[in-house]
């Protein structure tokens, strides 16, 4: 039933309406008439009627300042103006404050309810409307929360983003200027959204109510977006949080922080993120892994490889000295095979976007691994493009060359007739041709720079060592000898210049 009120300074036309009309009948409650708009507005205030039937020419406050003062208070409140002749200037106010109802006096019961029931049809129209936003609303905010957990995961996962959702969720949480770091929670095996959402709540409430910024789920893992915070704060609230979850449900985990950054960065931490997880299963870590602390350790494992640099390379060989010096890396710790295939699997995840991978169980031995990865690199890489038959081939000369860089045998002569089967005069003219060098040359300098770049992985790390790697001869001499030509100072001062 909607409640009515009649505003007009006429005591027989009000009374008259108010007496008369069975207002009943038309599902319409009368709550009371009021003598001008002063008086009309303190009825509006008392019963909040849903219309108001108003003379537009009163004493005191006329109709159209009841109507605007109304307005302000209570947008929704229908009206109808009675209007008699003459009364033109204050009828075209009004409608400029909106209003489409009128009746001329004289008026009766027929002319009354024919507006009444037009306002009752506007009415049902606007509640219909309000009633659908409400339910777009709920459904809006019932699927928010995955939307925004959708869009973080694109973020992490380094996918093309659609714009739009991008840029209301960066307005959303005003994002832009934040710094923020990333907890992920890395599981043996797959969890579901309850123990997401259990972990979320007790991350919120031991951190600080609104530090979580968003979560999602990558594979067996959930990541955490929070504001910057103290990493003694944030390993005290993991250290309760594990405890809590582990009560409850009996999933071990390892858990790890990033580097503090801003939401551009956010794939960088994503794969600092995923390096540290793979080191915590590799060394069975305990505790909260973060840079500082596995450094604290003095791990080396942080420096296997340089992902960005293997992502973005923009020439070949330059993602095949990334991986031979991996595999250096790799051979000088003494990685056992196993060791070597988990590293190439977290290599590979990384590549595929934090999707879980199995490598061939064929794939044993180093030369095959350094293959196979190297193949997995270049398909994922967008800048490196073999654009014919000529170039393809020339890829494969820098493949073996890399697969060979620690063989004392290394030559034209030994890549043309035994590996590769082609003219050495062919492959000398097809090599300066592409690197505008020497082969000799070229070889040498790859052999230096993945020295350099030993000794900067490892103070403790001997000649007798570097050599071995890079395929020169066991006593040092001729390495010290081209180290020096090439870089100016003796193997033993560069490695000085490293700890200043």
């Amino acid at each position: 039933m909607y409640k009515l009120l009649i505003v007009d300074d006429e005591e027989i036309e009000r009374e008259g309406m108010a007496e008369f009309i069975p207002w009943q009948e038309y599902n319409v409650e009368l709550v009371g008439t009021a003598r001008n708009g002063a008086e009309g507005f303190e009825k509006i205030q008392e019963f909040q009627p849903d219309i108001v039937l108003t003379d537009i020419k009163m004493p005191v406050m006329d109709g159209i300042a009841l109507i605007h003062k109304t307005r302000e208070v209570y947008p929704d409140i229908e009206f109808i103006v009675l209007s008699g002749y003459g009364e033109f200037e204050y009828t075209s106010r009004a409608m400029e404050e909106g209003i489409r109802h009128y009746i001329l006096k004289p008026c009766d019961e027929e002319k009354i309810v024919e507006v009444l029931e037009k306002v009752k049809l506007v009415m049902k129209e606007k509640q219909s409307r309000k009633e659908e936003v409400s339910r777009y609303n709920t459904t809006i905010r019932s699927l928010l929360p995955r939307a925004r957990e959708q869009v973080f995961s694109n973020m992490l996962l380094g996918r093309e983003q659609v714009q739009e959702d991008y840029r209301l969720l960066m307005n959303e949480l005003e994002l832009e200027n934040a710094k923020m770091q990333l907890l992920v929670f890395g599981f043996e095996e797959e969890i579901d959204y309850l123990e997401q959402f259990i972990l979320g709540n007790m991350l919120d409430e031991l951190l600080g109510e609104g530090s979580v910024i968003l979560s999602t789920a990558v594979d067996e893992s959930i990541y955490f977006l929070i504001y910057q915070t103290d990493f003694t704060v944030v390993e005290g609230a993991v250290q309760r949080t594990k405890q809590e979850f582990n009560r409850r449900i009996d999933k071990p985990f390892y858990t790890a922080l990033s580097k503090c950054g801003m939401i551009h960065e956010i794939r960088e931490l994503y794969v600092q993120l995923e390096e540290l997880l793979w080191i915590g299963e590799v060394e069975k870590w305990n505790g909260l892994l973060c840079h500082e602390k596995i450094k604290a350790e003095k791990t080396d494992a942080l420096k296997l490889i340089d992902y960005h640099t293997l992502q973005n390379a923009k020439e070949w060989d330059a993602i095949l000295f990334e991986l031979y010096l991996l595999f250096c890396k790799m051979q000088y710790r003494q990685y056992t095979v196993t060791q070597k295939r988990e590293v190439c699997g977290w290599i590979q995840k990384l590549l595929n976007e934090g999707e879980s991978v199995v490598l061939p169980e064929e794939l044993k031995e180093t030369n095959e691994l350094f293959r196979f990865l190297a193949q997995e690199v270049l398909s994922k890489n967008v800048h490196v493009k073999m654009d014919n038959k000529e170039m393809q081939r020339f890829q494969n000369i820098l493949t073996e060359i890399f697969l060979h860089l620690s063989s004392k045998e290394l030559s034209i002569r030994y890549l043309a007739k035994e590996i590769l089967f082609m003219n050495e005069d062919y492959f000398g003219r097809l090599f300066l041709k592409h690197k505008k060098i020497k082969f000799s040359t070229y070889v040498l300098e790859q052999r230096i720079q993945i020295a350099k770049r030993m000794m900067e992985y490892s103070e403790e790390i001997k000649v007798g060592q570097v050599v071995e790697l890079i395929g020169f001869p066991e006593d040092g001499q001729y390495f010290s000898k081209v180290f020096k030509k090439l870089t100016g100072i003796a193997p033993s001062e560069y490695t000085e210049s490293l700890k200043k």
